[in-house]
């Protein structure tokens, strides 16, 4: 069962991560970013949606442990040097697609072109409160 996280000094992000680098992800409990900035505004205990590219979905939820940077080659595509252990909450077995959440969610501006959105250079977009809580209540 996942709880609706709404505590004090935590923030909410959607990671956007290629099917080769979830499996790294999900088998080591290490995700990360090569955008140094997004790494400055992760802290441990804020929540991490992980969204898999190719297939639009949401597949896991994660608690963020800790943070560091290692410069050993771990993810498939990039380096990913600024990296957090994080602890699963859930993984959804049962994903809707995420093309049909899209009018739910505020940070998706243009509903058109909503792809624009969760991807960029980053590789992770941080979302308010209201939009993880209606990412949650679709998914569960």
């Amino acid at each position: 069962m996942v709880y609706i996280f709404m505590l004090k000094n935590v923030n909410y992000f959607l990671f956007i991560v290629s099917k080769e680098n979830w499996k790294i992800i999900k088998s080591k409990n290490i995700i990360g970013t090569d955008n140094q900035k997004t790494f400055n505004k992760i802290m441990p205990n804020d929540k991490i949606l992980v969204y898999i590219n190719g297939i639009s979905k949401i597949n896991a939820l994660y608690n963020v442990e800790e943070k560091f940077e290692e410069y050993d080659q771990l993810f498939i595509d990039k380096d990913y040097r600024f990296r957090f252990k994080i602890n699963e909450i859930e993984f959804f077995d049962e994903t809707i697609d995420f093309k049909e959440l899209v009018h739910k969610l505020k940070f998706i501006k243009n509903k058109d072109k909503w792809f624009t959105h969760i991807g960029g250079s980053k590789g992770a977009t941080q979302i308010s409160l209201r939009d993880y809580t209606a990412l949650i209540k679709a998914l569960v």
